[in-house]
């Protein structure tokens, strides 16, 4: 017997989901990894217009399961746009549009801020703040101090991207709570973001992975900064998980202090270490999988086989019933690159 999707839809605190059912066409959920806002995308049939026109900025969320299992939440957001399309010999469709962050919300509004001497914790949450965002920080980044952060019209949103980028995090918006997680760590907490696994001939519908690539592969990553109190340059270096590359990376630009260098060291580590290999992979659909979690192939073919690191993951439905979830892969670990016959 073929298994069917099951959704819940809730717009503006309203269950819309039996509405919905006898006119959707498609929905889509993409859940990313870092900076980037998650999305989600409902298309229906709105042949006689029935449907009352939901508000941008309506709080929408969104579960996903089986028939006879549980739902669980996928996404959480607001509408972001609302669209109508059609012609007169082809009907009308409708297609309302999610993100993870309120765009019309204060997050994006530039701020003047300083802060003396605090710590990375305090200065994202001052400036979350004002924008009327929580902010989590990352235990191993949280207690990390400067003598002065600042933002001179600059917005909560692209103050935490530049701090992420600076410190080797992943910095991200959903709803009104922001986090700020070490590059290539677990969840915010400290935990392990849990695995999928991936399997031919069980729940594998594709892939199209290159567990190997030669160009962004480096041992080590340097970054150069002014000592101040000696009077001269120097470097801070992060080596690089990855025995095969030769290649040292010198950072491009200068960095005010140590520890601005060792951020930018560490954050190009870990972005040569995602990149070595990687691709996407197709699964039967499943809220198991999240951004940062890990994602076992296994009967692709020896030396395709192994754990990757998940990037995105995104939903579709559509209106039979059918669910799939496609996983774009980073950062190969374990057997994954290796033929051992």
């Amino acid at each position: 017997m073929t298994k069917r999707a099951i959704y819940v839809v809730n717009i503006a605190g309203q269950n819309i989901s039996a509405r919905l059912r006898p006119l959707l066409i498609s929905l889509d959920i993409t859940d990313q990894e870092g900076t980037h806002s998650d999305t989600c995308s409902i298309k229906l049939d709105d042949t006689n217009g029935q449907l009352r026109l939901p508000r941008d900025g309506d709080l929408i969320t969104i579960l996903l399961g089986w028939e006879g299992g549980p739902v669980t939440l996928a996404f959480t957001g607001t509408v972001d746009e609302v669209r109508s399309n059609g012609s007169r010999s082809g009907g009308r469709e409708l297609s309302i549009s999610g993100k993870g962050v309120d765009t019309k919300g204060k997050a994006k509004e530039g701020q003047q801020m300083s802060m003396d001497d605090a710590t990375v914790s305090d200065a994202l949450n001052k400036a979350g703040k004002v924008a009327g965002i929580s902010v989590k920080v990352d235990p191993s980044l949280a207690n990390i101090k400067r003598d002065w952060w600042g933002l001179n019209d600059e917005s909560f949103l692209h103050f935490g991207e530049r701090v992420a980028r600076e410190l080797g995090g992943i910095f991200k918006v959903q709803g009104n709570q922001a986090i700020l997680a070490k590059k290539g760590g677990g969840a915010v907490s400290g935990g392990a973001m849990g695995s999928v696994a991936a399997i031919w001939g069980v729940n594998l519908i594709d892939w199209d992975i290159a567990p190997m690539l030669g160009r962004p592969r480096h041992k080590e990553v340097v970054s150069r900064y002014y000592d101040r109190a000696k009077a001269k340059w120097a470097t801070e270096k992060e080596s690089v998980k990855d025995q095969g590359a030769q290649a040292t990376m010198t950072d491009r630009y200068s960095r005010a202090d140590k520890e601005d260098a060792k951020g930018a060291a560490g954050n190009g580590a870990r972005d040569s270490e995602r990149e070595k290999g990687g691709g996407s992979a197709t699964i039967d659909g499943t809220v198991a999988a999240k951004p940062g979690g890990t994602c076992l192939i296994g009967g692709a073919r020896p030396g395709v086989d192994g754990a990757y690191r998940i990037e995105s993951v995104a939903h579709s439905l559509n209106r039979g019933g059918g669910w799939t979830t496609k996983l774009e892969l980073k950062e190969p670990q374990g057997s994954a690159g290796t033929d051992s016959r």
